[in-house]
């Protein structure tokens, strides 16, 4: 694993995710209306996570925004951003 330059918890990390990203495609497949349930899932969370960085300071919630937030709200939607919320 450090030939990889992760360590072990970096390498679970990035695991997860990529697995959270191939399997959510299949999930919005799977649905009755495919293309409608990603586009509300993925602008659902991008909504919620431009919610949640400008308006969350009033909170104590700071979320930045950047390539890597973007994306993973866009693709896991909602939930993304509640996770984000708790980790950071």
């Amino acid at each position: 694993m450090e030939d990889l330059g992760l360590t072990l918890s970096e390498l679970i990390f990035y695991s997860c995710l990529l697995l959270i990203f191939i399997m959510m495609p299949l999930f919005y497949i799977k649905s009755k209306k495919p293309l409608r349930s990603a586009l509300t899932g993925a602008f659902s969370g991008l909504a919620g996570l431009f919610a949640a960085h400008f308006f969350g300071h009033y909170i104590g919630l700071y979320i930045s925004l950047n390539l890597f937030t973007a994306v993973v709200s866009f693709v896991l939607g909602i939930p993304a951003v509640i996770a984000m919320g708790v980790i950071g």
